[in-house]
């Protein structure tokens, strides 16, 4: 048989492979570039919900300390106190009333203002109230993320801020956090790298296990 015969007879079938091989290697890198991109994208996602959670958790926390010290405690009690009792004496010292007339006009101005200083305190236990809400609502995803340390984490957070925990205890929570957020997030390192990494850091890992075996061999002096 010639050459010309034999190129002819199994040229086809070579081009063939060579075009299914081609094709396999072509899906394969698409498929690995479209997960990277995914990946990218999810870790992205990530960080985007973390940052939110932290700020409605930070939120919550101001919030909560606002209305404590506007409305909580002894010292709003007595302010709202003075100022109630200022216009009780304001609407007895009109000179336009006496009397019952005076009477139930300084009991009026008192109350008209204890009506308002209710009504701004039930707004601020609102904004409280509305701030955890959004803080639940964007712990979630991350309360059900895939990685075991942003999970933990979450609901470790979500425990300070429910249970009242000091703000120490809250912001060693929310660096945890951060922390398991940014190890989830962080790109693999391939696995070809990790063993180049490992190769070239072997001579110097070598070298001071030599030096720690010659110390601990070394006579005793005199």
């Amino acid at each position: 048989m010639k050459t010309e015969q034999i190129i002819a007879l199994w040229g086809w079938p070579v081009a063939l492979m060579t075009a299914l091989a081609a094709t396999a290697l072509g899906a394969r890198l698409n498929a690995r570039a479209t997960q990277r991109r995914d990946d990218q994208k999810a870790r992205e996602e990530l960080e985007a919900q973390a940052d939110e959670f932290a700020s409605a958790a930070l939120a919550v926390r101001v919030t909560g300390y606002t209305n404590d010290y506007l409305w909580n405690g002894r010292k709003p009690l007595l302010k709202a106190a003075m100022m109630a009792g200022a216009q009780f004496a304001a609407g007895m010292l009109d000179p336009r009333r006496s009397g019952a007339s005076a009477t139930w006009e300084a009991a009026a101005r008192s109350s008209a203002l204890l009506a308002y200083l209710d009504r701004a305190r039930n707004r601020a236990a609102a904004d409280v109230t509305d701030s955890l809400k959004h803080a639940l609502r964007v712990a979630m995803p991350l309360a059900r993320h895939a990685d075991p340390a942003v999970e933990s984490t979450t609901d470790a957070v979500l425990d300070a801020l429910l249970q009242h925990r000091s703000q120490a205890v809250l912001e060693h929570r929310l660096r945890a956090f951060r922390e398991a957020v940014r190890n989830a997030a962080t790109t693999p390192v391939p696995r070809w790298r990790r063993i180049c990494r490992w190769a070239a850091s072997a001579p110097g890992r070598f070298a001071r296990a030599s030096r720690a075996r010659l110390r601990r061999t070394a006579p005793a002096g005199p």
